[in-house]
This record gives C-alpha cells, sequence and structure tokens, in this order.
C-alpha cells in the first residue's frame, strides 16, 4: 500500500507527511485505514522517529486519529464534527463575501486562479490537486478580510476540510458543477451582489454539509460493523 510512497531517506517528517497527505486526499488512503508506524517507516525508508512525526504533524492537521487499541488511522469525520467546520466555514466565509465588497476585481483575482485552477485538475484527473485548488479559494476568500489571525484559525481548519472535500470531490464525465459554482459566487462579489452570493453561498455550503453529514453517518455505521 506504501510502497509508492518511497523517498529519499534523507527525506524530513514534513516530507512524509506530504507524501501520505497526498495519498489521502486524493482518496487512496481513505478514512479508517491504518497507518502502522513500523510500516511507513520501512516503505518509506525514513527512521520510526520520523515516521512518528509525520503522523503527529497529521494529526494536528486533523488528517489522521489516533485509537488506543487501533493505533494510527487515516481520520473518520462524524456527523458532528462535520457540523462544526461548517458551523465555522459559514461564519468565516460569509464574512469574506462582506468584506468583498469594497474591493476592486484586482484584489478578487486570486479567487479567479483558484477557479482555473479546479478546471486544470480536474481536466487532468488529479482529485489531490483539484482539492487543493478548491481549498485554496476558501483560503483566499477568508483572506479577503485581511486578518492574519482569522488566516491562521483557517489554516488549522485546513487538513479538516482538505478531508472533507476527499469524501465528496469525483471526477464526473461532464464538467465539475463544483467548478460552475464557484465561478458564480467569483462573479457575484466581482458585481457586488452581495445578496445574490451570501445565497448562493449558503446553498453551496448547506449541500456540501448534508453530503458529507450522510458520508458520516454511513462511514461510522461501517466502522462500527
Amino acid at each position: 500500500m506504501f510502497e509508492l510512497l518511497a523517498i529519499e531517506r534523507s527525506s524530513t517528517a514534513e516530507q512524509v507527511a506530504e507524501a501520505l497527505r497526498t495519498k489521502i486526499t486524493g482518496g487512496e488512503l481513505v478514512p479508517g485505514t491504518p497507518l502502522p508506524e513500523v510500516t511507513l517507516a520501512d516503505s518509506m525508508g525514513v527512521s520510526r522517529n520520523t515516521a512518528r512525526e509525520a503522523l503527529r504533524i497529521l494529526t494536528r492537521e486533523g488528517l489522521v486519529a489516533h485509537n488506543m487499541h487501533r493505533g494510527a488511522t487515516v481520520a473518520i469525520l462524524s456527523e458532528d464534527a462535520v457540523a462544526d467546520i461548517f458551523r465555522v466555514r459559514f461564519t468565516l466565509e460569509m464574512a469574506g463575501v462582506g468584506a468583498s465588497a469594497s474591493l476592486d476585481a484586482a484584489r478578487l483575482k486570486p479567487l479567479r486562479d483558484a477557479i482555473d485552477s479546479i478546471a486544470a485538475a480536474h481536466a487532468a484527473d488529479e482529485p489531490g490537486s483539484m482539492i487543493e485548488a478548491d481549498v485554496e479559494f476558501h483560503r483566499q476568500l477568508v483572506g479577503l478580510l485581511e486578518s492574519p489571525r482569522l488566516n491562521r484559525f483557517f489554516e488549522e481548519l485546513q487538513g479538516e476540510l482538505w478531508l472533507c472535500l476527499a469524501l465528496i470531490t469525483r471526477r464526473p464525465e461532464k464538467p465539475d458543477p463544483l467548478i460552475d459554482e464557484h465561478t458564480e459566487l467569483y462573479e457575484l462579489m466581482v458585481n457586488g451582489e452581495q445578496v445574490a452570493c451570501r445565497r448562493q453561498l449558503e446553498q453551496h455550503l448547506a449541500e456540501s454539509e448534508e453530503n458529507l453529514k450522510s458520508i458520516a453517518r454511513n462511514m461510522s455505521k461501517a466502522d462500527q460493523e
């Protein structure tokens, strides 16, 4: 399972964490997958201390969970966790939309760039890159508030957000509606249509939350069987 993650022996814990993060957000390591420290260290050609530190990094990000009996595994989100994540997202991102009212198109361009990256990743069939670009869009939205503290707060949420998006991101035959939804949000902000933009964001977040809660319920049932 971990053979394809082989890296140079001199790699740091951060590089090991990045390799695992890519596999998690790309859907190759699904929630509940065991991450045994010894196996990781041996297959990736690093020390157990390095593997242990990499798992600690991912635990802080919310991508890995530790269980007394099962050890480290890819985190499984509960319905309560999903609700809490989206409660925070709603507060921060709605505030970001409000801040956009006083900004010009040049300041909003990073949002457009993130959408282009989502589309490029979709076309290349790279779900991990697509998730990264999706997170970047919402990070830039919160960034419109120009608050270093809120930016750091969002960074702490980023790992769990990656996990959320990894569960719901798919590559359909037709262009992903995610691209259209983000484009509409961006254009509404550029045009100063605050009411419509807030309504669109609320719908976008609500649909994602309900989808994730359904997935979380099913995963919880499977984990208990």
